[in-house]
């Protein structure tokens, strides 16, 4: 009868400790979850083309997902994904590059410096989109002074809910006279004028009428979408044509209409630190009786209800 209590007693305290320590080895933090695997380890191989410019760029990191970002091209993790990517790098020079890898058990980065040793003989071409946009020096652009500068759809360059007639070329000379300037260097220097005055739409400007403003108009949160200096970069691969991207860098940098951003509005003030258009069309050597010039037309997903409905596009012409 006692050895039966004593035993029942030892049971009950062993079944007690059991518990406890389940309990506490249930709150300890877990380090090493077999579960979620392995931090990955960032590598990678960047291999300098034989034409001296163009850079391989290859993954060789344990399985993840791999961003990019080349800093030194104005492009980031946004732009720049896969595996294996070749970048262009016009201008002979050494560069930064960094590579950011996401596995199940967190994320690892590294970053390299490669060497180019030859220019881009071919970069400037005005075949190429980026030849077509700042040519060998520097290319100024406006808005077409023509129906169809501005328009709205809902697929990429339709203007079934919204275009500019010749009413707007006349009526809104202040969305017409901005200029977008694209310098070929190494910086990726990009200028917008916005000539001392915008178009008031309803959302910026004080007390906006649908007229053109002076830009002192501007509320100080809103500053930024005029005058500036900015970066930019063109992609010369994807797109919704496959003709390549422009994308624009810095607070307040746009083409066209100020509230369009990627897959959003921004009404109020400036939110998008680049945005990025799709080039839909670049026609050379367009002529007319006003003379000759090249037309490229852009186009940008706004719409955030959607991931294919909502598309600005916008038709510039050189100057």
């Amino acid at each position: 009868m006692k050895l039966h209590i004593k035993t029942t007693i030892w049971f009950k305290i062993g079944i007690l400790l059991l518990i406890i320590g389940s309990v506490f080895y249930a709150c300890q933090p877990e380090v090493n979850n077999p579960g979620l695997g392995s931090k990955p380890v960032a590598s990678f191989t960047a291999t300098v083309g034989a034409d001296g410019h163009t850079v391989l760029l290859v993954n060789t990191s344990t399985p993840s997902m791999s961003y990019w970002s080349a800093p030194d091209l104005n492009l980031g993790y946004a732009d720049l994904r896969g595996d294996s990517i070749k970048l262009n790098y016009i201008f002979p020079g050494t560069y930064s590059i960094k590579l950011l890898v996401d596995g199940a058990g967190g994320l690892d980065s590294i970053t390299k410096t490669v060497t180019t040793t030859q220019p881009d003989q071919n970069a400037c071409n005005s075949s190429t989109p980026l030849g077509f946009i700042a040519s060998c020096t520097k290319k100024v652009w406006k808005m077409n002074p023509a129906p169809g500068a501005f328009k709205v759809g809902q697929y990429a360059g339709d203007g079934s809910w919204w275009s500019s007639g010749a009413a707007e070329v006349t009526g809104r000379p202040c969305a017409f006279n901005d200029t977008y300037t694209f310098t070929f260097n190494k910086a990726g220097d990009f200028a917008f004028d916005d000539k001392g005055d915008f178009f008031s739409d309803g959302y910026i400007g004080i007390n906006p009428t649908t007229t053109c403003q002076t830009s002192d108009q501007y509320t100080t949160a809103q500053k930024q979408w005029g005058t500036g200096n900015f970066k930019y970069a063109v992609i010369s691969t994807g797109g919704v044509k496959g003709l390549g991207q422009l994308k624009v860098i810095g607070l307040g940098a746009h083409i066209g209409i100020q509230k369009a951003i990627n897959n959003n509005d921004a009404f109020t003030y400036p939110t998008a630190t680049s945005v990025t258009y799709d080039i839909w069309s670049m026609q050379h050597n367009v002529t007319d009786a006003t003379g000759t010039y090249d037309l490229l037309m852009l186009t940008l997903h706004y719409g955030n209800w959607s991931p294919t409905e909502g598309w600005w596009t916008f038709t510039l012409r050189s100057y």
